[in-house]
């Protein structure tokens, strides 16, 4: 064994290991499992009504960039670290990261859709005010 003068190489714990195998499968398993039909289904909504739904793309796109961004770098620190509780903190972290860009889109289509809605309601009832007189 090496002295501390000579450079002793100290592992890593396994709880650091852990944590970013951890978050590194729970994070794709949350992009493959709830990002892709998100997307599936927004483009899937804005195709059936033929590009009638004002579908936010910039701010999906860049949604998904930064907080796919935070947990990158999240993950990054969990594997970096010597300390297990703070790998697993960077971990969650990075998981929570993902799980927000992913469900973001559809809300911001939501959002936009109901904004949308609210524009067309007034048309409609002026439209039925000029058929009935």
């Amino acid at each position: 064994m090496r002295s501390a003068s000579t450079g002793l190489r100290h592992r890593r714990p396994r709880a650091v290991w852990a944590a970013l195998i951890t978050g590194t499968v729970v994070c794709t398993v949350l992009v493959v499992g709830l990002l892709l039909p998100v997307l599936g289904l927004i483009g899937a909504a804005d195709a059936t009504t033929v590009g009638v739904l004002d579908v936010p793309v910039g701010q999906i796109v860049a949604s998904i960039a930064i907080t796919y961004l935070v947990a990158v770098v999240l993950l990054v620190v969990s594997g970096l670290t010597r300390n297990g509780p703070l790998a697993w903190i960077a971990a969650v972290g990075a998981v929570i990261s993902v799980l927000l860009g992913s469900v973001w889109p559809l809300v911001a289509t939501t959002f936009s859709s109901i904004t949308q809605a609210q524009d067309f309601v007034p048309f409609i009832t002026g439209l039925i005010d000029r058929v009935l007189g």
